[in-house]
This record gives C-alpha cells, sequence and structure tokens, in this order.
C-alpha cells in the first residue's frame, strides 16, 4: 500500500464512508490471510524470569504485532516521497 496515499486517498475522492470501510476490511482480510505474523511476541519481563514456579502458575502475556494497525495509524508520507526509501527506513526502524 503506497504510505502516500493509504486509505486517506478515498477519503480525499469523497467517497462514502461505507466503501472507505469495505476497502480498509478488504486490506485487513488480506493482511490477516496472506501477510500477518503468526509468531506472537513474549513480554521482557517474560523472557527473563528463571523460576521454574513463575513459569507454571503464570499466565504468558502474548502480543501479536499487529503492523498493519500501527501503519494505517502513522500520517500519510510527503507527495514527493521516495517510496523504496520509505520503506527501507521503515523496515530498518522495526528491526
Amino acid at each position: 500500500m503506497d504510505p502516500r496515499l493509504k486509505l486517506q486517498y478515498y477519503e480525499d475522492k469523497k467517497w462514502e464512508r461505507y466503501y472507505i470501510n469495505v476497502a480498509k476490511r478488504t486490506i485487513t482480510e488480506l493482511w490477516e490471510t496472506t501477510y500477518r505474523s503468526t509468531t506472537p511476541n513474549i513480554s521482557d519481563s517474560e523472557k527473563e524470569s528463571d523460576d521454574l514456579l513463575s513459569h507454571v502458575y503464570k499466565k504468558r502475556r502474548v502480543e501479536h504485532n499487529d503492523e498493519l494497525t500501527k501503519y494505517l495509524r502513522e500520517p500519510v508520507a510527503a507527495r514527493k516521497t521516495d517510496i523504496l526509501l520509505w520503506w527501507k527506513v521503515i523496515f530498518y526502524n522495526h528491526l
């Protein structure tokens, strides 16, 4: 998805809210079924804990890294942005 447009394109073109929601749902479904990582992130405090009993009795807090939601929340990139460079910077910042 072009970071210069995102879903803002549909709003700028004055699409009805229903169609914007359909577009977002379609993107989300594609993300969920094709691209989303299925590996959960375990919190740092659980990684550091070595106590056997705490592992046995503590519920593990698992976070699914939802990159699509984060991406859609970020502001739209400037019109003259070099897309390849933008993705390289975003990719390396998330490592």
